[in-house]
């Protein structure tokens, strides 16, 4: 009833999984990944215990196959589970269990690897591969690459509903298993749609808006939050925010803090006109505006000149 898609980023040691599935909420199943450990997928009848438990034991340095086996063998029902582990080194294992219900396969790339079951036809698992491999992009794109190639290949027999996508660091935060927090990159998840690709695929380009908003507003010592000053990164973080805001489209949440950045660096002119555009998409920016002074983000005067723009 799932695809999945598990792969290793060479350059980058990023690892990433997604996945889609007639099933609702498919990323609270099947999708599992640790920074510094390694990836693991586990459908068909999924047993959750497969995702937290696999990655525990590459954490120990088990080896993927030798995770993979241990687990089949403490499992009573091995014959009713599709299940897959790559872990940092690009070390790959894999079972599918004879009662698996097709079509069904599984196809092992170049630290990839994808697998699924009750699926449209036979071509599906290896366009699933194929269309990783031939995309594009950083890894995160490329698995909704993949998903994509897959779901034109005929997809989940049954339809579609739900689709994930989680992707983090080859190296972990520094405290391990104390932190599962640190080094994701990406978690996204679809739980319910009539097309959970295509709406995956989208929000992977909204969330590579709000990184870019991100990186500029909320760096506590950055140029829109820290200290005052002049620098070489007014022109950097105000091509990061046009940016974000055309990802945007219409959200105008990096259009305000583009003019808040702007008002910051005294180019007060370009701050009111950043700042009436994105007050006409929400009036209530009006009002937000206040509140930067008295966090010390803007000064009143600042605050005034925009709010003069705005009206």
């Amino acid at each position: 009833m799932t695809f999945s898609l598990l792969a290793r980023d060479a350059a980058t040691g990023q690892l990433g999984i997604a996945s889609q599935s007639h099933y609702l909420g498919v990323g609270s199943v099947v999708t599992w990944a640790e920074a510094g450990v390694g990836v693991a997928a586990t459908q068909a009848f999924a047993l959750r215990s497969y995702g937290p438990r696999g990655l525990a034991l590459m954490r120990a340095g088990i080896a993927p196959v030798d995770a993979v086996d241990q687990l089949l063998d403490e499992d009573t029902h091995p014959e009713i589970r599709q299940v897959a582990f790559l872990d940092t080194e690009g070390r790959i294992g894999f079972h599918c269990g004879r009662r698996c219900v097709g079509a069904l396969g599984v196809a092992v790339g170049d630290q990839a690897i994808a697998l699924g079951n009750m699926l449209d036809n036979d071509d599906v698992v290896p366009a699933l591969l194929r269309g990783f491999e031939q995309a594009d992009g950083d890894l995160a794109h490329r698995l909704v690459a993949g998903l994509a190639a897959a779901e034109n290949a005929g997809g989940d027999i049954r339809g579609s509903q739900s689709a994930a996508l989680l992707v983090v660091a080859g190296r972990g935060g520094g405290a391990g298993a104390e932190a599962p927090w640190d080094g994701i990159i990406r978690d996204l998840r679809v739980e319910d749609h009539s097309d959970p690709v295509n709406e995956l695929s989208r929000l992977v380009r909204l969330s590579d808006g709000f990184d870019r908003m991100s990186r500029v507003v909320f760096d506590p010592d950055g140029a829109v939050v820290g200290e005052r000053r002049c620098g070489p990164d007014f022109g950097a973080d105000a091509h990061e925010l046009a940016d974000a805001a055309s990802a945007l489209d219409s959200n105008p949440e990096a259009t305000f803090w583009s003019a808040v950045l702007h008002a910051r660096w005294g180019q007060a002119d370009e701050a009111r006109r950043l700042f009436s555009a994105a007050s006409q998409q929400n009036p209530r920016l009006e009002r937000f505006v206040g509140y930067l002074s008295e966090a010390a983000i803007l000064t009143p005067d600042e605050v005034a000149s925009l709010r003069d723009a705005g009206r």
